[in-house]
């Protein structure tokens, strides 16, 4: 399942669409009591499709930033501040004098590459118990303090790249919760009753994930796209991983990794930069570095497959989802195809729900993981192999050049040039939307030091969304979706997967330039 897990029990996210830059992702391993046993994978042909298939060596969009800066990044630019901590440690500061919300994000690379399957979800399970009190401040005392200061201080795990321990409250209690926070980094109580508690939290939180047709359809596609790879250890663990993780596998990965060679600290709000810095500097600024290094990450190996999987009470009902590798989150490829699925999902909508009534919902998406994918999805189908084929149909229509006609008019179909500008307006319109709190800003900045190298990364979105071209648009779609060799997944009970007709799965349908 892949999730967000928060100390706080802040409970399953299906999908994560974090942060405008798409590091998002769903799904995990352990079969909920009602799945059957999986019925026997169906590979697609993998000779004409994975053979004839490679990611590009370079990238197929043309377009260049401009050498000003928009409006956006001089804007924000001058409010942003950086210090080095005693102990090495960036500390990147964004003033908002705008609301009294203070928030620190507290970040660490490495995820899911640093631990086994076995033990997935340790990095999770740390922080958030890290989270649940220190040697001064037991957790009913926390818990009595967050309460009557309506602060919170809680972890983030929803990513397979890092994970975070937070803290978000108002100027007014700044000084006495930073002081909590701090020594639940520094000095963390692992009770061994609050242990047994954060557990069972993770236990009952991947069984209610579980539970959920599509959840699970995301789960089981993921143990067979990973295997082998440092994504097999899902970050919010499995039923069988947590039930390994002991309380003293928690201490000892504490006391192995949790350093400054892997930290970033992140602080919005309206902070004084130096007097901030000093503050970590006598706290958090003294955790040392641990010489942990950090196992690369490499691309997954891509496999044109379908994987049929019962799922009892899924009755007349298809989950289906296709994910496949796509352009690093560096390339100027990447930007262009998150411009490119918003394209795309409107043709979705279009067609397979609207005109042939063939889900509830339709969607594509792009991660931007060390290990990027792209996914297609149809959400609720009794027509799986049939919607396979317009999903097909309007990712053709997309490479042919043609967008749904969201301007109005007579047409229903418009070339990519006359609607580019609507779609990159809807699609900036989406970004500032995740910019609403300063939690949410703090993890743009986390995310574009960790892994970009540059936290004003973010900023320059809107200019490279404003720089995409309809020709950058039309030849992404065709190097990486048109052909992928993309691993396929139906979840549905068995007279519904009975019908799947798999010839529908073995390859891309649509026919480009015909339109």
């Amino acid at each position: 399942m892949r999730r967000s897990i928060a100390s706080m029990g802040r409970g399953v996210l299906v999908v994560l669409a974090a942060c405008a830059l798409a590091f998002s992702c769903a799904s995990s391993p352990a079969a909920p009591a009602e799945a059957a046993p999986d019925v026997e994978p169906a590979d697609a042909t993998t000779g004409a499709s994975e053979a004839a298939w490679k990611l590009p060596e370079t990238p197929v969009s043309t377009w260049k930033l401009a050498s000003t800066p928009g409006a956006y990044m001089q804007a924000n630019l001058s409010t942003i501040e950086t210090r080095v901590l005693a102990n090495g440690v960036t500390l990147i500061v964004k003033k908002n004098p705008a609301n009294r919300i203070f928030s620190m994000k507290v970040a660490f690379r490495g995820g899911s590459a640093l631990v086994s399957p076995d033990k997935a979800g340790l990095e999770a399970m740390t922080l958030a118990l890290m989270a649940r009190g220190s040697t001064t401040y037991p957790y009913a005392e926390l818990q009595r303090l967050q309460y009557e200061k309506s602060s919170a201080i809680g972890s983030t795990a929803s990513s397979y790249d890092w994970a975070s321990l937070d803290l978000n409250t108002i100027d007014k209690y700044w000084n006495e919760l930073f002081k909590v926070f701090a020594d639940c980094a520094l000095n963390p109580a692992f009770d061994p009753a609050q242990f047994a508690i954060v557990q069972n939290d993770f236990r009952v939180a991947i069984q209610k994930s579980m539970a959920d047709p599509y959840n699970y359809a995301v789960t089981k596609l993921h143990d067979k796209m990973f295997a082998g790879h440092p994504y097999a250890a899902e970050f919010g663990g499995t039923a069988a991983s947590i039930s390994n993780i002991t309380l003293d596998d928690v201490k000892s990965y504490y006391a192995r990794t949790i350093g400054a060679d892997r930290m970033v600290v992140v602080a919005v709000g309206n902070f004084d930069a130096d007097a901030l810095a000093a503050s970590l500097n006598a706290t958090i600024g003294a955790i040392p570095a641990k010489g942990v290094v950090i196992p690369p990450v490499g691309r997954f190996t891509p496999k044109a497959a379908l994987y049929l999987e019962k799922f009892d009470k899924s009755k007349g009902v298809a989950y289906v989802r296709g994910d496949f590798p796509i352009a690093d989150i560096k390339s100027p490829d990447f930007p262009t195809l998150q411009l490119a699925y918003s394209m795309l999902d409107e043709l979705l909508f279009s067609i397979v729900r609207t005109d042939h009534g063939a889900c509830y919902s339709v969607w594509s998406r792009a991660f931007g993981f060390l290990s990027p994918y792209g996914s297609l999805v149809v959400y609720k189908t009794d027509k799986p192999s049939a919607a396979k084929g317009w999903v097909d149909e309007s990712i053709a229509l997309l490479a042919s050049g043609k967008t749904l006609n969201i301007k109005g008019g007579a047409d229903k179909y418009a070339p990519i040039a006359s609607t580019i500008d609507a779609y990159k307006a809807k699609y900036v319109n989406a970004f500032f939307g995740n910019q609403e709190t300063n939690a949410q800003t703090a993890t743009q900045l986390a995310t574009s030091y960790l892994y970009f190298g540059d936290h004003t990364e973010y900023l320059r979105f809107i200019d490279k969304i404003n720089a995409i071209s309809a020709q950058d648009v039309v030849a992404a779609v065709n190097a990486y979706v048109v052909n992928a060799p993309i691993s396929w997944i139906v979840v549905a009970d068995q007279a519904t997967l009975a019908t799947v007709d798999k010839t529908r799965f073995d390859g891309f349908t649509g026919t480009v330039g015909q339109h």
